[in-house]
């Protein structure tokens, strides 16, 4: 027997209120309230953003510090984020992460450090560098 469950309004993400589109560039600072969506190029800061969206084509040149991030496309730079950091398959992060909560699907580029956040910020770094104690 096959058992379907409903999905509640609360499970969906809303769709972003800010989109940097495919074949646009960007570069300076963005204060967002909600969630941005970068499909083409930024560079710069990202000033109150909940939720940051990296699509299949947006490339990010930023360290950034966020709620929530979702990334399929190249990351150059540190992400920060207080909840969940999820990196799809195809995507290249080239900096450092720290997250309460990561999920990285086979097929993901990461090259950097992972920092596991605890209850209050407090981190647990986890490193593969043998000479880190």
């Amino acid at each position: 027997m096959m058992k379907f469950s409903k999905r509640t309004p609360q499970d969906e993400t809303p769709p972003p209120n800010t989109v940097i589109g495919v074949s646009s560039s960007f570069r300076g600072t963005l204060m967002v309230t909600g969630t941005l969506k970068i499909d083409g190029e930024f560079e710069g800061d990202i000033l109150n953003c909940d939720r940051l969206e990296i699509g299949e084509h947006g490339i990010m040149r930023s360290d950034v510090e966020v709620r929530e991030a979702l990334i399929r496309g190249r990351v150059h730079g540190n992400v920060r984020a207080l909840g969940t950091i999820e990196m799809k398959a195809g995507a290249r992060i080239e900096g450092d992460v720290s997250a309460y909560s990561v999920i990285m699907e086979p097929g993901v580029h990461f090259t950097g450090r992972c920092t596991m956040l605890e209850v209050g910020s407090e981190a647990v770094e986890m490193s593969s560098d043998p000479r880190r104690g």
